[in-house]
């Protein structure tokens, strides 16, 4: 799928009604943005992806001592903020 849009004195812009309807994103959703190379990568954010990459890099590299914080609440095991920060976002 391709689509051109326009960018805004602010930087924003609309993603088209298709993109939106094929990443599933309905309302106010948060993005993880990424600039690689000259190119910028959108995608969903998700807490259950990142869970599922530290279980990975957990089988891939168990001698790895991880920093580990303790969190009380909803996201007992995975606080927003820590993860975003470790993976450089």
């Amino acid at each position: 799928m391709e689509a051109t849009i326009n960018v805004d004195k602010q930087g924003r812009t609309i993603l088209p009604k298709d993109v939106r309807k094929a990443l599933g994103i309905e309302g106010e959703t948060q993005m993880v943005c990424r600039v690689v190379g000259n190119k910028i990568m959108l995608e969903k954010f998700s807490i259950d992806l990142i869970r599922k990459a530290f279980v990975e890099l957990e089988e891939i590299a168990p001698s790895l001592e991880l920093d580990t914080v303790k969190v009380e609440g909803e996201d007992k095991y995975v606080d927003r903020e820590y993860a975003l920060h470790k993976i450089g976002i």
